[in-house]
Protein backbone atom coordinates (compact mmCIF):
# COMPACT_ATOMS: atom_id res chain seq x y z
CA UNK A 1 0.00 0.00 0.00
CA UNK A 2 1.37 3.57 -0.59
CA UNK A 3 0.46 6.87 1.29
CA UNK A 4 0.49 9.83 -0.83
CA UNK A 5 4.34 10.55 -0.24
CA UNK A 6 4.70 7.35 -2.50
CA UNK A 7 6.30 5.83 0.70
CA UNK A 8 5.82 2.35 1.50
CA UNK A 9 3.98 1.27 4.44
CA UNK A 10 3.09 -1.74 6.09
CA UNK A 11 -0.87 -2.44 6.78
CA UNK A 12 -0.13 -1.70 10.80
CA UNK A 13 1.42 1.41 10.03
CA UNK A 14 -1.39 2.53 7.95
CA UNK A 15 -3.58 1.31 10.23
CA UNK A 16 -2.22 3.44 13.22
CA UNK A 17 -2.50 6.35 10.79
CA UNK A 18 -5.62 6.07 9.92
CA UNK A 19 -7.10 5.03 13.71
CA UNK A 20 -9.32 7.72 14.95
CA UNK A 21 -8.19 9.40 18.72
CA UNK A 22 -10.49 8.48 20.86
CA UNK A 23 -10.56 5.08 20.34
CA UNK A 24 -11.28 2.63 23.62
CA UNK A 25 -8.54 0.65 24.89
CA UNK A 26 -9.44 -2.97 24.26
CA UNK A 27 -8.10 -4.64 27.00
CA UNK A 28 -5.87 -7.66 25.07
CA UNK A 29 -6.95 -11.04 24.85
CA UNK A 30 -5.12 -14.29 26.11
CA UNK A 31 -3.36 -15.78 23.88
CA UNK A 32 -5.58 -19.12 22.29
CA UNK A 33 -3.90 -21.44 24.83
CA UNK A 34 -4.71 -20.14 28.09
CA UNK A 35 -8.10 -20.58 27.01
CA UNK A 36 -9.49 -22.60 29.59
CA UNK A 37 -12.41 -25.20 27.68
CA UNK A 38 -15.88 -24.59 28.28
CA UNK A 39 -17.13 -26.75 30.81
CA UNK A 40 -19.30 -29.68 29.22
CA UNK A 41 -22.97 -29.32 29.87
CA UNK A 42 -25.30 -32.75 29.99
CA UNK A 43 -29.03 -31.85 29.14
CA UNK A 44 -31.59 -32.69 32.00
CA UNK A 45 -33.96 -35.23 31.63
CA UNK A 46 -36.68 -33.15 30.26
CA UNK A 47 -34.36 -31.94 27.21
CA UNK A 48 -33.66 -35.58 26.32
CA UNK A 49 -37.35 -36.15 26.35
CA UNK A 50 -38.21 -33.19 24.07
CA UNK A 51 -35.15 -34.02 21.99
CA UNK A 52 -36.50 -37.66 21.91
CA UNK A 53 -39.99 -36.96 20.83
CA UNK A 54 -38.64 -34.43 18.32
CA UNK A 55 -36.48 -37.52 17.00
CA UNK A 56 -39.42 -39.21 16.68
CA UNK A 57 -41.25 -36.86 15.23
CA UNK A 58 -38.67 -36.10 12.56
CA UNK A 59 -39.19 -39.90 11.79
CA UNK A 60 -42.58 -39.80 11.14
CA UNK A 61 -42.52 -37.13 8.93
CA UNK A 62 -39.29 -39.24 7.08
CA UNK A 63 -41.62 -42.03 6.78
CA UNK A 64 -44.57 -40.26 5.13
CA UNK A 65 -42.41 -38.55 2.96
CA UNK A 66 -41.09 -41.78 1.53
CA UNK A 67 -44.63 -43.15 0.99
CA UNK A 68 -45.12 -39.85 -0.68
CA UNK A 69 -42.23 -40.32 -3.04
CA UNK A 70 -43.26 -44.39 -3.89
CA UNK A 71 -46.57 -43.27 -5.41
CA UNK A 72 -44.81 -40.19 -7.80
CA UNK A 73 -42.48 -42.77 -8.52
CA UNK A 74 -45.15 -45.11 -9.15
CA UNK A 75 -47.08 -42.46 -11.14
CA UNK A 76 -44.39 -41.42 -13.19
CA UNK A 77 -43.84 -45.10 -14.23
CA UNK A 78 -47.54 -44.93 -15.40
CA UNK A 79 -46.65 -42.00 -17.86
CA UNK A 80 -45.54 -42.75 -21.43
CA UNK A 81 -41.59 -42.82 -22.07
CA UNK A 82 -39.91 -40.57 -24.85
CA UNK A 83 -39.70 -43.48 -27.46
CA UNK A 84 -43.81 -44.16 -26.79
CA UNK A 85 -44.55 -40.52 -27.40
CA UNK A 86 -42.32 -40.40 -30.69
CA UNK A 87 -43.78 -43.48 -31.99
CA UNK A 88 -47.31 -42.25 -30.87
CA UNK A 89 -46.35 -38.73 -32.99
CA UNK A 90 -45.71 -40.97 -35.75
CA UNK A 91 -48.99 -42.58 -35.70
CA UNK A 92 -51.12 -39.20 -35.57
CA UNK A 93 -48.86 -37.67 -38.09
CA UNK A 94 -49.70 -40.95 -40.32
CA UNK A 95 -53.36 -40.62 -39.30
CA UNK A 96 -53.52 -37.04 -40.25
CA UNK A 97 -51.42 -37.70 -43.72
CA UNK A 98 -54.63 -40.71 -44.62
CA UNK A 99 -57.43 -38.36 -43.78
CA UNK A 100 -55.75 -35.51 -45.91
CA UNK A 101 -55.70 -37.97 -48.97
CA UNK A 102 -58.99 -39.21 -48.23
CA UNK A 103 -60.18 -36.13 -48.97
CA UNK A 104 -58.69 -35.37 -52.19
CA UNK A 105 -58.86 -37.47 -55.71
CA UNK A 106 -57.08 -40.70 -55.25
CA UNK A 107 -54.98 -40.88 -58.64
CA UNK A 108 -54.78 -44.94 -58.75
CA UNK A 109 -58.24 -45.07 -59.46
CA UNK A 110 -60.59 -44.10 -62.53
CA UNK A 111 -63.97 -43.71 -63.07
CA UNK A 112 -66.13 -43.29 -66.65
CA UNK A 113 -67.12 -40.14 -67.16
CA UNK A 114 -70.32 -39.39 -66.64
CA UNK A 115 -73.11 -39.37 -69.90
CA UNK A 116 -74.67 -36.22 -70.48
CA UNK A 117 -77.33 -35.41 -72.54
CA UNK A 118 -77.63 -33.12 -75.49
CA UNK A 119 -78.50 -29.79 -75.03
CA UNK A 120 -81.68 -28.57 -77.24
CA UNK A 121 -81.35 -25.21 -78.50
CA UNK A 122 -83.74 -22.99 -80.47
CA UNK A 123 -82.84 -21.57 -83.56
CA UNK A 124 -82.11 -18.06 -82.85
CA UNK A 125 -85.58 -16.70 -84.52
CA UNK A 126 -86.66 -12.51 -84.97
CA UNK A 127 -90.13 -11.13 -83.95
CA UNK A 128 -92.23 -11.61 -87.67
CA UNK A 129 -91.17 -15.26 -87.75
CA UNK A 130 -92.22 -15.54 -84.06
CA UNK A 131 -95.63 -14.37 -84.75
CA UNK A 132 -95.95 -16.29 -87.88
CA UNK A 133 -95.56 -19.33 -85.96
CA UNK A 134 -98.29 -18.91 -83.56
CA UNK A 135 -100.63 -17.84 -86.22
CA UNK A 136 -100.01 -20.89 -88.05
CA UNK A 137 -100.40 -23.00 -84.22
CA UNK A 138 -103.52 -21.00 -83.50
CA UNK A 139 -104.96 -21.60 -87.03
CA UNK A 140 -104.04 -25.56 -86.40
CA UNK A 141 -105.74 -25.74 -83.41
CA UNK A 142 -108.78 -24.28 -84.87
CA UNK A 143 -108.98 -26.86 -87.34
CA UNK A 144 -108.45 -29.65 -84.84
CA UNK A 145 -111.58 -28.19 -82.87
CA UNK A 146 -113.74 -27.32 -86.00
CA UNK A 147 -112.97 -30.93 -86.83
CA UNK A 148 -113.43 -32.25 -83.64
CA UNK A 149 -116.84 -30.30 -83.76
CA UNK A 150 -117.76 -32.11 -87.39
CA UNK A 151 -117.18 -35.22 -86.38
CA UNK A 152 -119.30 -35.11 -82.90
CA UNK A 153 -122.15 -33.69 -85.08
CA UNK A 154 -121.49 -36.60 -87.52
CA UNK A 155 -121.69 -39.69 -85.23
CA UNK A 156 -124.67 -38.11 -83.85
CA UNK A 157 -126.35 -38.37 -87.61
CA UNK A 158 -124.77 -41.70 -88.22
CA UNK A 159 -126.53 -43.28 -85.17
Amino acid sequence: MNSGSEKKLSMDELLEKNRPTQMVQITPQPPAQELTPPSKVHPTKAEWEELLSSLYALGDHTERQTGYLKKVSELLAQLPTRTQMDELLKAVKHLEQMSEQAGKRNEKRFSLPGIRLPRLRLPHLDGPTWAVLLMGIAALLLLWWGLDTVWSSLSLLLQ
